[in-house]
Protein backbone atom coordinates (compact mmCIF):
# COMPACT_ATOMS: atom_id res chain seq x y z
CA UNK A 1 0.00 0.00 0.00
CA UNK A 2 2.43 2.46 1.12
CA UNK A 3 4.38 1.48 -2.73
CA UNK A 4 1.30 2.83 -4.01
CA UNK A 5 0.80 5.60 -2.18
CA UNK A 6 4.71 6.68 -3.37
CA UNK A 7 3.64 6.03 -6.65
CA UNK A 8 0.76 8.35 -6.85
CA UNK A 9 -1.94 5.46 -7.07
CA UNK A 10 -3.45 5.85 -3.78
CA UNK A 11 -3.58 7.90 -1.24
CA UNK A 12 -4.03 7.83 2.29
CA UNK A 13 -5.34 11.04 2.82
CA UNK A 14 -8.83 10.10 2.43
CA UNK A 15 -11.52 11.87 5.14
CA UNK A 16 -13.57 8.93 6.23
CA UNK A 17 -16.99 10.01 8.61
CA UNK A 18 -19.15 8.10 11.19
CA UNK A 19 -22.18 8.60 10.76
CA UNK A 20 -26.31 8.42 12.52
CA UNK A 21 -29.65 9.80 11.50
CA UNK A 22 -29.27 13.19 12.99
CA UNK A 23 -25.55 13.75 11.30
CA UNK A 24 -22.50 13.19 11.30
CA UNK A 25 -20.26 12.18 14.86
CA UNK A 26 -22.90 11.43 17.90
CA UNK A 27 -22.06 9.21 20.51
CA UNK A 28 -19.03 6.69 20.32
CA UNK A 29 -18.62 8.31 17.06
CA UNK A 30 -15.74 9.76 15.23
CA UNK A 31 -16.70 13.03 13.39
CA UNK A 32 -14.09 12.62 10.80
CA UNK A 33 -10.92 10.09 10.79
CA UNK A 34 -7.81 9.37 8.00
CA UNK A 35 -5.28 6.23 8.76
CA UNK A 36 -2.95 8.34 10.49
CA UNK A 37 -5.60 9.13 12.66
CA UNK A 38 -6.57 5.34 13.61
CA UNK A 39 -3.09 4.61 13.97
CA UNK A 40 -2.74 7.50 16.71
CA UNK A 41 -5.99 6.40 18.31
CA UNK A 42 -5.12 3.02 18.53
CA UNK A 43 -1.63 3.61 19.86
CA UNK A 44 -0.19 1.62 17.17
CA UNK A 45 3.27 3.38 16.53
CA UNK A 46 4.77 1.20 13.94
CA UNK A 47 1.82 1.58 11.89
CA UNK A 48 2.49 5.76 12.36
CA UNK A 49 5.44 5.91 11.73
CA UNK A 50 4.96 4.09 8.20
CA UNK A 51 2.49 6.18 7.26
CA UNK A 52 3.92 9.50 8.19
CA UNK A 53 6.86 8.61 6.52
CA UNK A 54 4.54 7.71 3.15
CA UNK A 55 3.01 11.60 3.54
CA UNK A 56 0.05 10.66 5.43
CA UNK A 57 -1.77 13.62 7.25
CA UNK A 58 -4.09 13.64 9.93
CA UNK A 59 -7.51 14.86 9.42
CA UNK A 60 -7.58 18.16 10.05
CA UNK A 61 -4.81 19.08 7.24
CA UNK A 62 -6.72 17.01 4.97
CA UNK A 63 -9.70 18.59 2.34
CA UNK A 64 -13.11 17.35 3.59
CA UNK A 65 -15.29 16.43 1.13
CA UNK A 66 -18.82 17.97 1.10
CA UNK A 67 -21.22 14.84 2.05
CA UNK A 68 -25.22 14.04 2.45
CA UNK A 69 -26.12 12.34 5.47
CA UNK A 70 -26.58 8.65 4.00
CA UNK A 71 -29.35 8.51 6.45
CA UNK A 72 -30.98 11.33 4.43
CA UNK A 73 -30.18 10.19 1.01
CA UNK A 74 -31.78 6.82 1.94
CA UNK A 75 -34.87 8.20 3.16
CA UNK A 76 -35.17 9.90 0.12
CA UNK A 77 -34.74 7.21 -1.75
CA UNK A 78 -37.35 5.39 0.18
CA UNK A 79 -40.04 8.20 -0.57
CA UNK A 80 -39.39 7.72 -4.12
CA UNK A 81 -37.25 10.64 -4.37
CA UNK A 82 -34.12 8.94 -6.22
CA UNK A 83 -30.57 9.98 -5.92
CA UNK A 84 -28.41 12.51 -7.99
CA UNK A 85 -25.73 10.77 -7.02
CA UNK A 86 -24.26 7.44 -8.22
CA UNK A 87 -26.31 5.02 -10.30
CA UNK A 88 -25.31 1.41 -9.23
CA UNK A 89 -25.15 -1.04 -12.26
CA UNK A 90 -26.28 -4.38 -11.60
CA UNK A 91 -24.45 -7.08 -13.66
CA UNK A 92 -26.31 -10.78 -13.89
CA UNK A 93 -23.85 -12.94 -12.04
CA UNK A 94 -23.11 -10.34 -9.44
CA UNK A 95 -24.10 -12.85 -6.37
CA UNK A 96 -23.78 -16.02 -7.81
CA UNK A 97 -21.12 -17.47 -5.77
CA UNK A 98 -22.83 -15.62 -2.74
CA UNK A 99 -25.54 -18.20 -0.58
CA UNK A 100 -27.64 -15.25 1.40
CA UNK A 101 -29.80 -16.73 4.30
CA UNK A 102 -32.19 -14.62 6.96
CA UNK A 103 -30.88 -15.61 9.99
CA UNK A 104 -34.57 -15.47 11.69
CA UNK A 105 -36.15 -17.42 8.99
CA UNK A 106 -37.52 -20.44 10.47
CA UNK A 107 -37.43 -22.59 7.19
CA UNK A 108 -33.73 -23.42 7.97
CA UNK A 109 -33.92 -24.15 11.51
CA UNK A 110 -34.92 -27.72 12.76
CA UNK A 111 -38.06 -28.34 15.16
CA UNK A 112 -35.89 -28.62 17.97
CA UNK A 113 -34.72 -24.53 17.61
CA UNK A 114 -38.14 -23.89 16.25
CA UNK A 115 -39.62 -24.99 19.65
CA UNK A 116 -37.42 -22.79 21.21
CA UNK A 117 -37.39 -19.60 18.65
CA UNK A 118 -41.39 -19.70 19.62
CA UNK A 119 -41.27 -19.35 22.94
CA UNK A 120 -37.93 -16.61 22.78
CA UNK A 121 -40.78 -14.57 20.38
CA UNK A 122 -43.29 -14.87 23.09
CA UNK A 123 -40.95 -13.86 25.33
CA UNK A 124 -40.09 -10.85 22.91
CA UNK A 125 -43.65 -10.10 22.11
CA UNK A 126 -43.65 -7.05 24.28
CA UNK A 127 -40.43 -6.20 23.33
CA UNK A 128 -41.57 -2.33 21.77
CA UNK A 129 -43.55 -1.46 25.05
CA UNK A 130 -40.41 -1.84 27.46
CA UNK A 131 -38.20 0.95 28.17
CA UNK A 132 -34.35 0.82 26.76
CA UNK A 133 -33.68 -0.10 30.51
CA UNK A 134 -35.87 -2.79 30.67
CA UNK A 135 -35.07 -3.88 26.71
CA UNK A 136 -31.44 -4.41 27.35
CA UNK A 137 -31.91 -6.01 30.77
CA UNK A 138 -34.19 -8.40 28.58
CA UNK A 139 -31.78 -9.64 25.68
CA UNK A 140 -28.85 -9.40 28.50
CA UNK A 141 -30.50 -12.55 30.35
CA UNK A 142 -32.05 -14.19 26.89
CA UNK A 143 -27.79 -14.30 26.43
CA UNK A 144 -26.75 -15.35 29.26
CA UNK A 145 -29.31 -18.39 29.40
CA UNK A 146 -28.77 -19.07 25.44
CA UNK A 147 -24.38 -18.37 26.09
CA UNK A 148 -23.17 -21.63 24.41
CA UNK A 149 -20.08 -21.83 27.44
CA UNK A 150 -22.99 -22.43 29.80
CA UNK A 151 -24.36 -25.37 27.72
CA UNK A 152 -22.88 -29.06 27.56
CA UNK A 153 -20.79 -29.72 24.45
CA UNK A 154 -23.73 -31.94 22.80
CA UNK A 155 -26.03 -28.89 23.51
CA UNK A 156 -23.37 -26.05 22.32
CA UNK A 157 -24.27 -26.27 18.37
CA UNK A 158 -27.78 -25.49 19.35
CA UNK A 159 -27.24 -23.15 21.86
CA UNK A 160 -24.85 -21.19 19.30
CA UNK A 161 -27.62 -21.31 16.55
CA UNK A 162 -30.14 -19.43 19.06
CA UNK A 163 -27.56 -17.18 20.62
CA UNK A 164 -26.83 -16.12 17.10
CA UNK A 165 -30.56 -15.93 16.45
CA UNK A 166 -30.71 -13.68 19.47
CA UNK A 167 -27.93 -11.53 18.94
CA UNK A 168 -29.57 -10.90 15.03
CA UNK A 169 -32.91 -10.01 16.41
CA UNK A 170 -30.76 -7.27 18.89
CA UNK A 171 -29.05 -5.98 16.07
CA UNK A 172 -32.51 -5.83 14.03
CA UNK A 173 -34.09 -3.76 16.54
CA UNK A 174 -31.29 -1.24 17.50
CA UNK A 175 -31.93 -0.62 13.80
CA UNK A 176 -35.10 -0.32 13.79
CA UNK A 177 -35.29 1.89 16.83
CA UNK A 178 -32.28 4.08 14.72
CA UNK A 179 -34.24 4.66 11.78
CA UNK A 180 -37.54 5.70 13.23
CA UNK A 181 -36.08 8.04 16.18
Amino acid sequence: IVDLATAGKASFNIVCHEWNPKGIGGACLRPCYTALDQARLYHRKEIWDVLHKAGAFPHQRCKKPKRENPFDVRARQDRGGGDQGYTRQEHGDRYADFTFQEWADEAEMDAKMLEIVKGLKDELKDFGKLSEADQTKLFRKLCLRWHPDKHHEDEKPLATRIFQWIQHVKVDAWEQKAWTA
